[in-house]
């Protein structure tokens, strides 16, 4: 098979499938609103329009019939706070630094002041900026240097100098707090963090529905666009801090009904599986008021709303549960975009990493010239025109480590493939999706042809962005 050739035929089918989508006309008399919603570990099979996991989302069933869905979408680096880097400065990890989740066990790994972030761009276009949940972009501050992240302190103020003009800060950095949340809100001192006996999404959702409805205008200035973040810690663990009126739900379901994915642990599965869909029901009601309260302002047709998440969760799959691997479980992630008139509702197959998410966003927006010029992501905004443009064949997957372990790796519309390290050697590892779905047969030495295609994708990556590591995997 000649590389051409495959990538070729790749490429054109997704082409093919996005034709007539997208954006219908910029008839936008002013500056569309923003709505980020984006809720932590939500894996993408999670989706109850997928027919995978057996959830109950019909909120978010409903917005996917309303919305384009990038059903290639990953998460590259799949765990929370690189993440979150790569979506505030359209950078890859190695270039931010924040390579790993922050904590008081690497001090030095933080979103700097001197980046210019999502949140800059949007408030040098003249935007409002809300942020709401999880921020776990800083580290604690004056604190012992713990030995291991198990014993390190992970949540902390974040002063207003350190916010990257945000507005409305209703926030926190990272505290498993689901039933009892707290957040530091507006110009609250450091010791000011208020309390509230609530689930955290639900009680998110009501401060987004006072953000977008700003009826005594303290929230915002209603004289400008608004961009609202909204950051829910769930379905992240711990899984069982969830509203008995979701655990419910599932309450009486056997693992047979629960547990369907045959790569799938059914005792590792069963641990978590009720409470984690316990959790997604919870997120699919907020989402679901903040979706109404949007509705009722008036401002709906005005707003572009987008529905991601960070990474996934393997919920028992390859005996492993978490994230932070390459399988289709933890690497691939929700991305649905709606913006009623303007963007045509249906799927699209972008290979789009999360450092394009921000430089699509603001050209979707009409804010090209706002994209910061550090930014490392590609304006993919085309794809809402419907039109065809030069397509990524891959996306990219990144496990940090050093010279002696690690591990790198390539999904492409059919295969995906990985090289890891382990003390030094090399591991290879390929998957054909189309016959083998849930990635339980490597045929790295069956399909040598493909694996060669597949590893130059990967040298393409690693030069493309400066990976420190490139030599190892080459």
């Amino acid at each position: 098979m000649q590389r051409r050739d495959f990538l070729k035929s790749s490429a054109a089918a997704v082409i093919s499938g996005a034709a007539g989508k997208g954006l219908l006309a910029r008839t936008a008399k002013k500056k569309p609103n923003l709505l980020f919603i984006f809720p932590d570990q939500f894996r993408v099979q999670a989706l109850g329009f997928t027919g995978e996991d057996p959830t109950i989302t019909p909120n978010l069933n409903k917005f996917a019939r309303e919305s384009l869905n990038f059903y290639n979408a990953v998460s590259n680096r799949p765990l929370c706070s690189p993440y979150r880097g790569m979506l505030m400065t359209g950078k890859w990890p190695y270039t931010t630094g924040i390579t790993t989740n922050c904590n008081s066990s690497q001090p030095d790994i933080y979103l700097r002041n001197d980046e210019v972030t999502f949140t800059d761009a949007l408030s040098n276009a003249d935007y409002q900026i809300g942020y709401l949940g999880k921020w776990h972009l800083d580290t604690p501050r004056g604190v012992p240097v713990a030995d291991h992240w198990k014993k390190a302190q992970w949540d902390c103020y974040v002063p207003p100098k350190r916010r990257h003009s945000i507005d409305y800060w209703h926030a926190y950095n990272c505290k498993d707090r689901h039933m009892n949340p707290h957040y530091w809100i507006k110009d609250a001192g450091e010791d000011d963090k208020a309390f509230f006996d609530q689930y955290s999404p639900i009680h998110e959702a009501e401060t987004a529905e006072k953000y977008i409805k700003n009826e005594d205008g303290k929230m915002r200035d209603s004289g400008k666009p608004f961009a609202l973040f909204a950051a829910m810690n769930p379905p992240h663990p711990p899984y069982h801090l969830v509203p008995d009126k979701y655990k419910k739900l599932f309450k009486d379901k056997s693992l047979d009904k629960l547990i369907n994915r045959p790569n799938a642990d059914r005792k590792l599965a069963g641990r978590i599986a009720k409470d984690y869909f316990a959790q997604v029901a919870g997120v699919d009601d907020a989402f679901g008021m903040i979706m109404d309260a949007l509705e009722k302002s008036g401002e709906k047709e005005n707003t572009i709303v987008v529905f991601t998440a960070d990474h996934g969760e393997m919920m028992g799959s390859h005996n492993r549960k978490g994230k932070g691997v390459i399988y289709e479980e933890s690497f691939r992630i929700p991305l649905m975009v709606r913006w009623p008139d303007k963007i045509m509702p249906g799927k699209d197959g972008l290979h789009i990493n999360v450092p394009d998410t921000m430089p699509t966003l603001l050209g979707l927006m009409g804010l090209e010239k706002h994209i910061p010029k550090q930014a490392e992501g590609t304006d993919f905004s085309k794809v809402f025109e419907g039109k065809e443009f030069e397509r990524p064949n891959t996306s990219f997957f990144i496990s940090p480590g050093s010279e002696e372990i690690g591990a790198r790796g390539v999904r492409s519309d059919r295969y995906t493939y990985e090289v890891k390290l382990r003390k030094g050697k090399k591991q290879i590892r390929l998957f054909d999706r189309k016959r083998d779905p849930y990635q339980m047969q490597n045929i790295a030495y069956q399909k040598k042809d493909v694996a060669e295609i597949m590893h130059k994708e990967l040298q393409n990556w690693l030069e493309k962005t400066r990976d420190p590591y490139a030599k190892q995997y080459a």
